[in-house]
């Protein structure tokens, strides 16, 4: 297969901060694994396409080959991984296992008005236009305490936290999710673990039909294919 380097060629600015041209390099090649084709990149023609040095793209394809998402081939460049949905699947039961009991390790250092500011961020606005904050994940899981929790996260998270957050633009999903927060945070606050630790594993769980509907739609919509890409 020939090296390729989709999607289309953006409007650059070598600028812009080397965070946010790994957040660029990340998107794009998520994209790419949600086509679910094994592409192979190049350094040099990916530098050239986004007007940035190989040392920036180089920086962020060895992370990313850190999360999964892409490998170095001798002689070949980096291979998109494509995705499967086994992928997902595995990757939800293992966030569930160690997410319920990064909120169990949590639960004598949670505290109530960062609970309260993440609830706020969860509710409607002045509009009635629903709000949507995943920052409460994060909070439990760095209050857990365990490193190994968190190793776990900050390698693997990335890629489908992307996919995530990719599959719940439209309004009834933000809503949803919304709510399914703020059923956490209120049992946190009543310090009713059980129920908290419930909400969360039902708030998991429920992620998987909207991801897969996702895919469904690049696979059988052209546009939305192209847009991928």
């Amino acid at each position: 297969r020939k090296s390729r380097t989709k999607p289309k060629k953006r409007t650059s600015s070598t600028e812009l901060p080397v965070p946010i041209w790994d957040k660029v390099i990340t998107e794009d090649i998520i994209k790419l694994s949600v086509l679910g084709e094994s592409i192979y990149l190049r350094e040099e023609s990916f530098a050239q396409r986004l007007g940035v040095g190989r040392t920036v793209i180089r920086q962020a394809f060895n992370r990313l080959a850190g999360s999964g998402v892409i490998e170095h081939v001798p002689r070949r460049g980096w291979r998109v991984h494509p995705f499967r949905e086994q992928d997902m699947t595995d990757y939800l039961e293992m966030r569930e296992t160690l997410e319920v009991k990064a909120l169990q390790l949590s639960k004598e250092h949670l505290e109530p008005d960062s609970l309260k500011i993440f609830l706020k961020a969860n509710e409607p606005d002045s509009e009635g236009k629903p709000q949507l904050n995943n920052e409460l994940h994060n909070y439990w899981i760095e209050k857990s305490g365990n490193r190994y929790i968190r190793s776990f996260f900050s390698q693997f998270g990335i890629y489908y936290n992307y996919l995530f957050n990719y599959s719940t633009v439209a309004t009834s999903v933000i809503e949803e999710k919304a709510a399914e927060h703020r059923r956490i945070l209120r049992a946190l606050l009543r310090k009713d673990w059980e129920a908290a630790s419930k909400a969360l594993r039902q708030h998991i769980r429920a992620q998987r039909p909207n991801v897969t509907h996702l895919f469904e739609q690049i696979a059988s919509n052209p546009k939305k294919r192209n847009k991928a890409n």
